[in-house]
């Protein structure tokens, strides 16, 4: 064995523990079970056999006994039998990433069976005719069909080529670019025997591009993991959204009813304040991304403004804003007010006071509503306003957490309930 049969065999063994490595993985996690993950398992099955049908090529100097040959025989026929396959799934693989449909899908499906059809034929009839490829007292040999088998090798490159440019304008560039890598690296080691006769580098190109196969494939299982946990997060949020208690759309209804009787002005006002409400609530439920934290306060002070109408002296209401120059998620803030207004301080017999504070810090933004009402334990005897005031609170705290990666923090007692709300200093949530 001379050192290009030695560079043959070591490469071929590095090419069949490389091609085990995707094989494995998509197997142990059980990702085959796609039709895309499928094909990508079976080129890497098909690879193992290419290399695994060329080693005796590498191994025998010659064959002059019968056996050696038969090995010989066997060996080529199990290269050019998986290189068949592997062409196949090679192809099936990219017509499945491109979704075809139709008519074009039938007509790729023609040419990709026709085209492999004809090099299995070649490949199960070289054994006993030496079409494609025979043994002599040398070794494997070129058969007088083997140009054929080449050109049908490359006819099935082209063919592939134009179908992905064709669907150019639907790839991204990093998909377009993956695909082509598939092609080319694979064809660059089939031209490379002009260059270096002895030694076969198509295995190899065929094992990169399997290796790229894998690496795109767990691209694009990350890609649908996140693609679910966001259409999950935002199912989360549009029921989170939805959970406006319309108890107060009917008191802010009835309030206004009477304004109009006893003071007309007020009545206008209210209106306007209940329109501009209503009309905040509808953008917070299309809202998907934080808004600025001046839209979401100027939403509660309609809200706040509505309850004072309600209510009179008995609800004060204080405004401390020292900041408003970052964002917050849609409705996040009313949950909290409406919890220390209905919850706490109408609980008391004269009422009390709400206060917003906002401020700088260095950890982040600082949003603190406070009340001086009965706490959160007494608020639990009105079972109905217990049960509402913590799937408020859970609502706004998981919606602070997937959008702004906030924190919110309650603490009630007897004297009243201060709820706290963190949002980190970041540059896309900065204004």
């Amino acid at each position: 064995m001379d050192s290009w049969d030695t560079a043959n065999l070591v490469l071929g063994c590095f090419c069949i523990v490389l091609s085990f490595l995707p094989t494995g993985y998509l197997i142990s996690n059980n990702r085959y079970k796609r039709k895309l993950y499928l094909y990508s398992l079976l080129i890497c099955v098909a690879n193992i056999g290419m290399a695994l049908g060329s080693l005796p090529e590498y191994l025998m100097d010659a064959a002059v006994e019968a056996g050696e040959r038969r090995v010989l025989l066997l060996g080529g026929t199990l290269y050019y039998g998986a290189f068949t396959c592997l062409l196949f799934f090679f192809l099936q693989y990219f017509f499945e990433y491109l979704q075809l449909s139709g008519r074009e899908k039938q007509l790729c499906s023609v040419g990709a069976f026709s085209m492999t059809g004809l090099l299995l034929l070649l490949t199960l009839a070289s054994p006993w005719t030496g079409a494609a490829f025979t043994v002599d007292e040398d070794g494997l040999q070129m058969g007088p069909w083997f140009p054929l088998l080449q050109g049908v090798v490359l006819l099935c490159y082209l063919f592939v080529t134009i179908v992905i440019l064709r669907h150019r304008s639907v790839l991204r560039r990093r998909e377009f670019v993956f695909l082509m890598l598939y092609i080319l690296i694979p064809l660059a080691g089939g031209l490379s025997r002009i260059v270096l006769p002895n030694i076969v580098l198509v295995n190899a190109g065929f094992t990169v591009a399997t290796l790229l196969i894998l690496m795109n494939v767990q691209f694009e299982h990350e890609v649908m993991l996140k693609e679910q946990e966001k259409q999950l997060a935002e199912g989360r949020i549009d029921i989170m959204l939805s959970q406006i208690q319309p108890h107060f759309l009917y008191n802010s209804l009835g309030v206004i009813y009477s304004l109009c009787a006893t003071d007309p002005e007020a009545a206008r006002k209210a209106i306007k304040r209940f329109s501009d409400f209503l009309r905040g609530n509808m953008d917070s439920l299309k809202n998907r991304e934080p808004i600025p934290f001046e839209a979401e306060l100027n939403h509660v002070m309609n809200y706040l403004y509505l309850e004072q109408q309600r209510f009179g002296d008995k609800l004060q209401v204080i405004y401390q804003i020292k900041t408003e120059d970052f964002l917050i998620p849609p409705l996040t803030l009313q949950p909290l007010v409406e919890n220390a207004v209905q919850h706490g301080v109408l609980h008391r017999k004269n009422g009390g006071t709400v206060v917003i504070r906002t401020e700088k810090t260095d950890a982040g933004a600082l949003v603190t509503i406070e009340d001086n009402g009965v706490g959160m334990e007494k608020a639990k005897e009105h079972a109905t306003l217990g049960e509402h005031s913590h799937i408020g609170i859970s609502n706004v705290r998981a919606r602070l957490e997937e959008m702004v990666g906030g924190r919110l923090t309650v603490e009630s007692n007897c004297l009243g309930t201060t709820a706290t709300i963190l949002i980190p200093w970041k540059e896309e949530q900065s204004l």
